[in-house]
């Protein structure tokens, strides 16, 4: 008799995504002709790999194969618009569905791979808490701004005198 292990995965520890097969059926995977360089084969072969994932089947993967605080982060990382640009998943469009494409090498199922890898790691990275920044820091920044905006000021004031010196001096009698 064989014994079947199971792992349970509680609702606060999710497993990791990983870029596999297994996150491939939750897509719709299309190919298109790829650009650049290439000749012959690159005009006649569809090489190029287009992954499209609707806006409602976006939303339907909080809980069920993305964890919802790292759903819930990524998407309040990308309607921050104070949040670095590199926490912002850069694969939404604008009817909200997620678009990913990759045309580097010649096999489709690489760039399959390639796009399912770009995915993982954009969720991955965007979501992240954004850091917030220490007061020294903010009191730093500030000092900067200062310094910038007086060293401008400075700038045009001597540009300002150097133009006001080329006049001609109307003498009044």
């Amino acid at each position: 008799m064989f014994v079947r292990f199971v792992r349970f995965y509680s609702r606060s520890i999710w497993p990791p995504l990983r870029a596999d097969s297994g996150l491939l059926k939750y897509f719709n995977v299309t190919y298109a002709r790829s650009s650049g360089p290439g000749g012959q084969h690159v005009n006649r072969t569809e090489s190029k790999a287009v992954l499209r994932l609707s806006a409602k089947a976006w939303q339907s993967a909080r809980g069920t194969w993305v964890d919802p605080a790292l759903f819930d982060q990524l998407m309040a990382n990308y309607k921050d618009k104070s949040c670095p640009e590199s926490k912002r998943f850069p694969y939404f469009t604008n009817a909200g569905d997620v678009l990913i494409m990759s045309d580097s090498t010649r096999y489709r199922q690489k760039n399959v791979m390639e796009c399912l890898e770009k995915f993982v790691s954009a969720v991955q990275r965007c979501g992240e808490p954004k850091k917030e920044t220490d007061e020294a820091t903010l009191e730093r920044w500030e000092d900067l701004r200062k310094k910038e905006k007086e060293a401008r000021v400075q700038a045009k004031r001597k540009l300002k005198d150097k133009k006001n010196a080329r006049r001609k001096i109307k003498i009044e009698v």
